[in-house]
């Protein structure tokens, strides 16, 4: 879960370079990430892993393809996972 806060805290940073802290801050509450107004993750509801899909989803839901540039972290998280999983899938099928 740490690594998670740590993406979190990551990506928020580099959205609120895009779009400002109230919005970034705003985005991030809204997939489900309890923010404080410094930008340090308190609280996460639910699977990390949905809001990790969640907050991909906010952040470029405006069509604003700079935003992707915040999100490589999260994305990258999302590949590793894909990765563990074939992988694992792989093995059970041995």
């Amino acid at each position: 879960m740490e690594s998670y806060l740590k993406m979190f805290e990551q990506a928020i940073r580099k959205q609120t370079e895009l779009v400002g802290e109230q919005k970034a801050l705003r985005q991030a509450r809204k997939a489900g990430l309890g923010v404080s107004t410094a930008g340090h993750i308190v609280s996460c509801a639910g699977n990390p892993q949905v809001v990790l899909l969640r907050l991909i989803r906010y952040f470029t839901e405006d069509g604003n393809l700079a935003a992707l540039v915040s999100c490589t972290p999260l994305i990258q998280k999302l590949i590793k996972m894909a990765d563990e999983f074939a992988e694992t899938a792989a093995g059970e099928r041995r």
